[in-house]
């Protein structure tokens, strides 16, 4: 079931208030560039210090349209960042059998916006609150941190998509619900100041062909080929 704390949030994905920006950034920018307004009528050089630091602010709410291959076989990205692990565990909630996990370590910096790998019907949402809060590049923060999972169908099977909060943060913000038909590059998620996302899919139909500690583009970089039943 979906559990619907103070640090998890569904709401509608937030629309673009400038090219790459989600309107969340509007308060920030409106503040900054009123500071900034401020600071050049009494200390003007340091006017573009202000200015400087509302744009390093706004780096926190990217949002960049993508172009998603269309290949229904193909396993796609869900986020920015560094691969930090490609290995096989036992996955209980969803899928219920042995699964390959692709981990993707989103830095601050990072795009902070988690996107579906696949295209299909999202069949399973748990929002688990925190028990700690190991640092993300800590396979095992995926254990005891604030979490989300979202469990999506599939033409060829189901895959579960797990988004994790850092340190920095408990918020996460979700876009869809369950019996929601999502494509492979839809936006599904956001956690900002750094988080994590882990992509399980059954064993035995994933070939990955991804690396660790590779760098990925969210739903552009290809992480893996269906493999036929």
């Amino acid at each position: 079931m979906y559990d619907h704390e103070q640090s998890t949030a569904h709401k509608p994905h937030p629309h673009h208030i400038l090219p790459g920006l989600d309107q969340e950034v509007g308060p920030l920018l409106g503040l900054g560039l009123g500071l900034t307004g401020l600071t050049l009528g009494i200390k003007p050089r340091l006017a573009g210090v202000v200015l400087a630091l509302t744009a390093v602010g706004a780096l926190f709410f990217r949002d960049p349209e993508r172009t998603t291959p269309s290949d229904p076989r193909q396993l796609v990205a869900p986020a920015d960042g560094m691969t930090l692990a490609v290995d096989e565990l036992y996955e209980h909630r969803y899928l219920h059998t042995d699964a390959v996990r692709i981990a993707t370590l989103l830095a601050p910096l990072n795009v902070p916006v988690s996107r579906s790998p696949v295209s299909g019907v999202v069949q399973f949402l748990e929002h688990v609150p925190a028990r700690a809060s190991l640092p993300l590049d800590q396979l095992q923060a995926a254990e005891v941190n604030n979490r989300l999972y979202i469990g999506i169908d599939t033409g060829w099977g189901p895959v579960l998509l797990i988004l994790i909060s850092g340190p920095l943060t408990n918020r996460i913000a979700v876009y869809v619900q369950p019996g929601d038909y999502v494509q492979a590059g839809q936006r599904i998620g956001t956690v900002r100041f750094g988080s994590r996302t882990d992509l399980l899919v059954q064993r035995d139909s994933l070939h990955p062909v991804i690396n660790v500690g590779t760098h990925v583009v969210g739903g552009v970089s290809l992480l893996g080929q269906i493999m036929p039943l």
